[in-house]
C-alpha cells in the first residue's frame, strides 16, 4: 500500500513538473502583463492558516526536505509556508538572481508541494530577498539600488518565476514580497507587480509587512491578505513574564485592529513571521538573532509565543499565522540550548501545538470569548 501511494504520488509530481517545465519556457519567466481587471478575492473562513516556515536553502538532492516536511504536521501546523530566495550583492545593488546552488530544482520543489498537499497541508510560498555581503546596518529593508528600473525589473522576473510554480503546483497563497520597507511607496509599481502575478497565478495574494511598516502601504487593498511580522519589543528590557508579555500585547492588538477597521475592514490579516529566538533577549530584540547567541532562555521563548497566541489565536479578523520557523536540518536535533528561532526540541513547541490544535473561531465569536484565550502554559514564569 506504502509504495503504491508513493507511486502515485511521483507520477503525480511528475505530470506537474512537466507542467512547470512548459510554462515557464513558454514564457521564459518575462511575462509583465499587468492586469488591473482582476479584483482581490475573498478568502475562505478566517482563523485557517496555522502555518510552519521552511526555508528551502540546499540544492543537495540528498538534504531530506521530505523528512521535514514529514515532521510538521506534529507541531498541530495544517500549512507549510516555503520560503525561496533570490540574492543581491548589498542595498545598493541593483541585480538580484536564483542562486541554483543555494534552492532545490524546479523538480524537486514541486515534489515538496506534493508531499504537502497529499499530507493535507495547504502551502503557503514566499520569496524573500537576501543579501550575500550586507555592509554594517543593511538589510532587505533598505534596499536602494542606483536603478530602481534594473531592480524591480530582476524583482519583477524572480516572483514572478515563483507565481508561476505556486499556480502549476496549487498553492494556497502566495507572498509577493517580505519586508522591503525602502520599496513600498512605490505603490505603481507594486500595482504593476501584484496586476502580473493575478495574470499568471489564480491562488490567494499577500505580502509580508515589517511589523513597523504596515501603515504606509498604500496597495493593500490590491492584495488579499495583510501580511504583517510580529518582532515588537514586548518588554523594554524587563523580565519577560506572561503578565508583562500579555499586557504589552493588548495596546498593540486594538492598534492593529483599529487601524485595519478604519482602513480595510474586510481584509483579513495574516501574520507572516510569528518567531522569537531562544534567547534571554528575545522578548525586546526578536528580530535580532544575533542579541544573545550564547544565553539560551527557552522559558522566555515559550512565554513569548504562549502571550501571541492568547492574545491571537481566537481573532477573526486574522486568517492565519507562519511560525518562524522549522528545523532545516534533522542531522541535529535542536534542544533548550539551542538558540536559533526554531521551536523544535524546545518548550516553545508545546506551546504551539497546543494552540494549533484548538478550534478555529466560529463565526460571530470574539476573540475575548474563544476557548484558546482562557489557556496558560504550565510552569511559565510569572510575577
Amino acid at each position: 500500500m506504502r509504495k503504491d501511494k508513493l507511486a502515485i504520488l511521483l507520477v503525480f509530481a511528475g505530470i506537474i513538473a512537466v507542467m512547470v517545465a512548459v510554462e515557464l519556457q513558454r514564457t521564459n519567466g518575462t511575462d509583465t502583463q499587468p492586469v488591473t481587471t482582476r479584483p482581490a478575492k475573498a478568502p475562505g473562513p478566517v482563523g485557517r492558516l496555522r502555518g510552519m516556515a521552511l526555508q528551502l536553502h540546499y540544492s543537495d538532492e540528498s538534504h531530506p526536505y521530505e523528512q521535514l516536511i514529514g515532521e510538521i504536521p506534529s507541531s498541530g501546523a495544517d500549512a507549510i509556508c516555503f520560503v525561496v530566495h533570490a540574492y543581491q550583492e548589498n542595498a545598493s545593488s541593483a541585480s538580484i538572481f536564483i542562486d541554483r546552488r543555494k534552492t532545490p530544482s524546479d523538480d524537486r520543489r514541486v515534489k515538496l508541494i506534493a508531499q504537502a498537499h497529499t499530507q493535507g497541508m495547504r502551502v503557503i510560498i514566499m520569496p524573500i530577498v537576501l543579501l550575500e555581503n550586507a555592509r554594517t546596518g543593511e538589510w532587505r529593508g533598505k534596499i536602494n539600488p542606483p536603478d530602481w528600473s534594473a531592480w524591480w525589473e530582476d524583482y519583477a522576473n524572480f516572483v514572478t518565476y515563483y507565481a508561476k510554480i505556486a499556480a502549476a503546483t496549487g498553492a494556497e497563497v502566495f507572498m509577493v514580497g517580505s519586508e522591503l520597507v525602502s520599496t513600498e511607496a512605490q505603490t505603481g509599481r507594486w500595482r504593476d507587480l501584484i496586476g502580473t502575478v493575478r495574470w499568471v497565478y489564480p491562488g490567494l495574494i499577500s505580502y509580508s509587512a515589517n511589523w513597523d511598516h504596515y501603515r504606509p502601504i498604500k496597495w493593500w487593498d490590491a492584495v488579499d491578505i495583510i501580511g504583517m511580522t510580529t518582532y515588537y519589543d514586548l518588554t523594554g528590557g524587563a523580565e519577560p513574564t506572561l503578565e508583562r508579555l500579555g499586557g504589552a500585547w493588548e495596546p498593540i492588538k486594538k492598534d492593529i485592529l483599529n487601524w485595519r477597521g478604519k482602513n480595510h475592514p474586510t481584509k483579513p490579516i495574516m501574520f507572516t513571521e510569528v518567531g522569537w529566538p531562544n534567547q534571554e533577549t528575545c522578548a525586546q530584540y526578536p528580530w535580532n538573532y544575533y542579541e544573545a547567541p550564547d544565553k539560551p532562555d527557552p522559558t522566555a521563548q515559550a512565554n513569548c509565543f504562549e502571550a501571541f497566541f492568547a492574545t491571537w489565536i481566537g481573532e477573526p479578523a486574522v486568517s492565519g499565522f507562519i511560525v518562524w520557523e522549522w528545523r532545516s536540518n534533522p542531522a541535529t536535533q535542536p534542544g533548550p540550548e539551542d538558540t536559533s528561532y526554531t521551536p523544535c526540541g524546545k518548550p516553545a513547541l508545546d506551546v504551539i501545538r497546543r494552540y494549533y490544535q484548538m478550534p478555529t473561531p466560529a463565526a460571530g465569536e470574539t476573540g475575548s470569548t474563544h476557548p484558546a484565550n482562557q489557556a496558560t502554559t504550565a510552569g511559565a514564569r510569572s510575577e
